[in-house]
């Protein structure tokens, strides 16, 4: 019995490792500000995210560094994997002849897959009502890792079924994550049979890079027939450091065995950003080659944070847990040009005949996007990002657990074309006055600008495990 019950731990290990590894995107547009991972515990994240008041995974001193003397254990130590499938589908509008708008086109959908790692652990000791303990985590704050190819054809007719002719490629190649790793201090205070009161601190480093590769690559049928070296190769190339500090303290309060309140405060932090920006071009007719370097040296800003949450345990049959979550974001910390933002997560846990946990759970974050302008100006738009989660888990031994947790979350919005139309405007690297890629001769390359924006379509599928031990 005892090697059925091994065999089956290690198939499911196996299965969580092959997972990891064949899902291992993340939206090409948060090229700036990255993708923010909030929370890896597995529990919290199919509870919607909740976790300001969490006494039962380590994972949760990186959230609210107060829940660390607020689980009554003496050790604790997690590992968790998270693993998310990004779909970035693209359309431009679409008009008639009679300048009518039809529908929406897409021309460019990708599909990629990425994956981050993380840790955490704790030490807890006891003195009559006071308790103290000291733990650390590691763990990604911010993916800017980002895949996008898109590809250029020309408008050949199809009526006959002949796919047009591919002109050109573009590829964007993005990179990297900003870490955390940080050490927790947490003081708890009795205050009866059941209250108590925790007060909490975490310090950490962030450091990290991100490297984006952004090319044009004309195919082998432009060459052949515009001729050899006469379209020109575009790159461009921006690599990174992010170097700075954090500090974050917290609250977690037990009033009884049914209610319980935290809050947590992440005070803003300027981060020095360093690097460069190199735009390379290949020469053509009458225009030299470029090949400028722009030296990047500036200040990258985390917002202040403060989020409040709540746990209720009703009065139940089945052990019930009900977490919900606010958080305020004040991006009025970058610019007075950011609106402050408030977040929701909300999720419930309930146990099926008092064994088998099932969870789900729902969030609504707001995020901002960064776009700077030919003129060099810069726009920002915000975007909202729903989510909803489900999950599970189940015990290895008495004190070894695995959790699992789902997450589907979509958004919708508008960008600018990330390759400007013009540059496949043949008649400018050959002089002639009539297209030699472009079939039909009447068509107008213009660059489309806000006035005529992109429409981008994405969700995401997400999977986070963790394994827990406690003592």
């Amino acid at each position: 019995m005892l090697l059925i019950k091994s065999s089956k731990t290690l198939v499911l290990l196996s299965l969580l490792i092959s997972l990891s590894a064949a899902l291992s995107a993340w939206s090409i547009t948060d090229t700036y500000f990255g993708n923010k991972i909030t929370n890896l515990d597995a529990r919290s994240y199919a509870m919607g995210g909740a976790g300001v008041f969490n006494d039962q995974r380590p994972f949760g001193i990186s959230v609210n560094p107060a829940n660390l003397t607020l689980m009554k254990k003496q050790i604790g130590i997690q590992g968790a994997a998270f693993v998310i499938r990004n779909e970035d589908n693209r359309s431009l509008p679409l008009y008639n002849s009679f300048d009518n708008y039809i529908d929406d086109a897409v021309y460019a959908s990708n599909i990629n897959s990425y994956d981050d790692y993380a840790s955490a652990g704790f030490s807890a000791l006891s003195f009559g009502d006071l308790r103290i303990g000291l733990g650390a985590y590691f763990k990604p704050l911010l993916s800017f890792d980002g895949n996008y190819v898109e590809e250029i054809r020309n408008n050949r007719n199809t009526d006959n079924d002949v796919y047009p002719e591919k002109i050109a490629q573009n590829m964007i190649e993005n990179s990297g994550v900003l870490n955390q790793s940080a050490g927790v201090l947490s003081f708890g205070f009795g205050l009866g049979e059941i209250a108590d009161i925790n007060l909490g601190v975490d310090y950490a480093k962030l450091n990290g890079s991100s490297t984006m590769l952004k090319t044009i690559r004309w195919s082998q049928w432009a060459a052949n027939v515009t001729g050899p070296n006469i379209l020109p190769a575009y790159t461009q190339t921006v690599e990174t450091d992010l170097n700075g500090s954090q500090l974050k303290v917290g609250t977690g309060i037990r009033v009884n065995n049914r209610f319980g309140f935290a809050v947590t405060q992440t005070f803003m932090a300027t981060l020095d950003r360093t690097g460069f920006n190199r735009i390379q071009r290949e020469a053509y007719r009458n225009t030299l080659a470029i090949d400028t370097t722009v030296v990047i040296g500036e200040d990258y800003i985390l917002p202040s944070e403060i989020r409040v949450g709540f746990l209720y345990q009703p009065r139940n049959i089945m052990r019930t847990w009900f977490n919900f979550d606010v958080e305020f974001v004040k991006w009025s910390d970058i610019s007075s040009h950011y609106d402050d933002v408030v977040n929701f997560y909300a999720g419930v846990e309930h146990h099926v005949e008092n064994r088998l946990p099932l969870r789900l759970g729902f969030q609504a974050q707001h995020n901002y996007f960064y776009n700077e302008e030919a003129d060099g100006s810069i726009i920002v738009k915000k975007v909202l990002s729903p989510m909803i989660t489900a999950g599970s888990s189940f015990p290895l031994t008495k004190s070894l657990t695995i959790d699992l947790g789902f997450g589907y979350s979509w958004r919708e919005y508008e960008a600018l074309d990330m390759f400007k139309d013009t540059y496949y405007n043949d008649k400018l690297y050959t002089g002639n006055s009539t297209y030699v890629l472009w079939p039909n001769q009447y068509i107008v390359l213009r660059d489309r600008g806000w006035e005529n924006p992109d429409k981008v379509k994405e969700n995401n599928v997400s999977f986070n495990s963790s394994i827990t031990f406690t003592w």
